[in-house]
């Protein structure tokens, strides 16, 4: 039986012996390669019209555009909810938003329901308090917003279909974790 170094040598010695008697009667040969000429083509000859249409009317995105920044600030959050867009919107019943100015939206006709745990301005906290949630099996999530210029992460669990179910799951949850959660309207 061979080493490993001694077959690597042999499979070597073999790899460059058939290299050899395929490479050296192409070098020796004088003729060589045949080398391959091709013609030269002209470019084709096109014309190119410019284009004579009218630009598009953009007043009205330039418009959307408008109300958009009218209702949204710098950093994403709506200038009503104080909401990140794109996040939940969660407000007590009466309208009024503990961590958001402005008036509430107008009324769904089916609402929805969540239960905000708990509101944090370090984020980790929110973060390691939603893990506990999921942990426990609920269905828990973030959501920022601006109050008074500063960002708070919220935690809160749903949302929920009918109210009872919220009230019962808030109470769960102030017995396992120990919080006084609340029970908000959820809305996008």
């Amino acid at each position: 039986m061979l080493s490993d170094q001694a077959r690597y040598r042999l499979i070597g010695t073999v790899f460059l012996v058939a290299a050899a008697a395929v490479l050296l009667p192409m070098l020796l040969d004088g003729e060589g390669v045949e080398s391959m000429q091709l013609d030269v083509v002209a470019p084709a000859e096109f014309a190119v019209e410019p284009d004579a249409s009218a630009p598009p009317d953009m007043s009205a995105a330039l418009e959307a555009r408008r109300q958009l920044a009218a209702e949204i600030d710098s950093d994403g959050y709506s200038v009503e909810t104080g909401a990140r867009i794109g996040e939940p919107v969660l407000a007590p019943e009466d309208g009024a938003r503990p961590d958001a100015a402005g008036p509430a939206a107008g009324p769904t006709p089916a609402p929805r329901w969540a239960v905000q745990v708990a509101s944090f301005t370090v984020r980790e906290n929110a973060v390691r308090l939603r893990d506990e949630l999921l942990t426990d099996g609920r269905t828990a999530f973030l959501s920022d917003v601006k109050r008074d210029g500063e960002t708070v992460t919220r935690v809160a669990v749903g949302p929920f279909v009918s109210r009872s179910d919220a009230d019962r799951e808030r109470g769960a949850i102030d017995q396992r974790h120990g919080v006084r959660a609340v029970v908000v309207e959820f809305s996008y």
